[in-house]
């Protein structure tokens, strides 16, 4: 009895640290349960409350959840104590680089680089005193990475890796870095290097490390690479709905819709309220043409959705819509659209300057046949959105807008419209179908044909 009271002594010892919290929230997310993981990270600062580390953490599990307000409230309080903290030591290179993270997150760039670059410059003052500081080569080189310096960051890694060639998280640091630069096969070797060093009985570090070499593949499409990657992940960690979501979206663009389909059912058998979940595999079954088990996960996509979330639960209303047009039920399809219509505009009204919000709408209009209504919508996007490369608001507007004119006939403008997009940048299938269309509606065979070709062999589809 004396050891069984003693071994409850230490686990609410355990449970009774910063530490302890950080490590579940950690855990949590890994499975996609980000609200779980913020309430953990609460009782962090429940112990800590001026714990910046937390604060900053909280916040972006904030912001992943869509909590924008609350977020950079977070932010706000992490700044505060970060300058508490910079007052009393100036030389705290971590607090520069905490404070720059902090910033960045908040959008305000000038001076989150101005921290960075004061961060570095405290690192390299650690340098010079003592060359063979890991720490400070470490340092150096993320602050490196974030201020977009690759080669640099790439210098300094490697001699993080000559001081510290047995640490794993050097290794698995580095890969992530590599894999920015774009050297695919060195940042495969880093990974595989800091797996090995792993210690085998670590299995929840070895699972992300192998999920973090898939998400590495699969972002230069080296998709087989990135199967057998998350399968060891999922075979050392099969509780992760993450994961099995990432295995699925892997499964897809190999074409593999069933055990795509499969490893989304997985998914949402291990986190049962993850929206994102019945969103993806409504969608797949739209793509599978099995539209009526599609309409049955949208409807479980907006039972879970928030009410106060009026964009996700315009665009469930939007996807779902869409899908029932598909089965030929156009009175609810309208239906469908109208109440995405009704939160899309209660979105704008709480984020007027939200580009995405009205070029969502502005769907939405098209798909309800309001076309003049729609390219009233574009026109605004276009005078009152900034040229900033590279232009993607503008390229997806010019080709929104040349779907609303082709839809009233007016060919002729519909095709400038398509060609400014392609002027600007000739990879988009749904330009070249749009211009197809309308040569075709005004006559012009020839180039019609070999505009749709194009779309083709971009890979459009219906």
């Amino acid at each position: 009895m004396l050891a069984v009271a003693g071994l409850c002594a230490c686990v609410t010892a355990q449970e009774n640290t910063t530490d302890y919290w950080m490590d579940k929230a950690e855990g949590l997310t890994h499975n996609g349960s980000f609200e779980e993981a913020i309430s953990a990270l609460d009782e962090a600062l429940n112990i800590e409350p001026e714990n910046e580390t937390v604060l900053i953490r909280k916040a972006w599990y904030l912001s992943v959840v869509g909590m924008a307000n609350e977020s950079a409230k977070e932010y706000e309080r992490a700044l505060s104590f970060l300058d508490e903290d910079l007052k009393k030591n100036a030389s705290d290179a971590e607090a520069w680089e905490k404070k720059a993270s902090a910033l960045n997150s908040l959008n305000r760039n000038e001076e989150s680089i101005k921290a960075y670059e004061k961060a570095l410059e405290v690192f390299d003052q650690r340098i010079e005193r003592n060359q063979l500081d890991a720490d400070a080569w470490m340092g150096r080189a993320n602050v490196l990475l974030n201020l977009g310096r690759w080669d640099e960051a790439h210098e300094a890694y490697d001699e993080v890796t000559e001081l510290k060639p047995q640490d794993y998280n050097v290794w698995w640091r580095k890969a992530e870095v590599i894999s920015g630069i774009g050297d695919i096969n060195e940042s495969v070797e880093a990974y595989d290097r800091a797996i090995g060093l792993i210690p085998a009985n670590d299995t929840d570090e070895l699972a992300l490390a192998y999920a973090s070499k898939s998400e590495n593949l699969a972002s230069v499409d080296r998709w087989e690479d990135a199967l057998e990657a998350v399968n060891k992940s999922l075979e050392l960690n099969p509780r992760s709905s993450t994961w099995w979501h990432f295995k699925a979206f892997i499964l897809t663009e190999l074409d593999r819709k069933e055990e795509a389909l499969a490893a989304f059912n997985e998914a949402i058998g291990q986190n049962p309220e993850d929206i994102g979940n019945w969103q993806w595999k409504a969608s797949l079954l739209v793509e599978m043409k099995r539209y009526n088990e599609s309409l049955e996960a949208y409807d479980k996509a907006i039972e879970l959705a928030a009410e106060n979330n009026t964009e996700e639960l315009a665009q469930t209303w939007f996807s779902k819509a869409s899908a029932l047009n598909k089965t030929g039920r156009n009175e609810e399809a309208t239906d469908a659209f109208q109440r995405s219509l009704k939160l899309y505009d209660e979105a704008i009204a709480e984020n007027p300057g939200d580009v995405s919000l009205l070029e969502a709408k502005g769907r939405v209009l098209f798909n309800l046949e309001r076309y003049d209504e729609a390219i009233a919508i574009y026109d605004h996007i276009l005078e009152t959105t900034p040229s900033v490369e590279p232009r993607l608001t503008h390229i997806t507007t010019w080709i929104a807008r040349g779907d609303a004119l082709r839809a009233l006939g007016r060919n002729e403008e519909a095709l400038e419209e398509y060609n400014k997009a392609i002027d600007m940048s000739p990879n988009f299938s749904t330009a070249w179908h749009g211009l197809g269309e309308a040569q075709r509606a005004l006559g012009q065979t020839h180039n019609a044909s070999m505009s749709l070709l194009v779309a083709q062999k971009l890979g459009y589809e219906e």
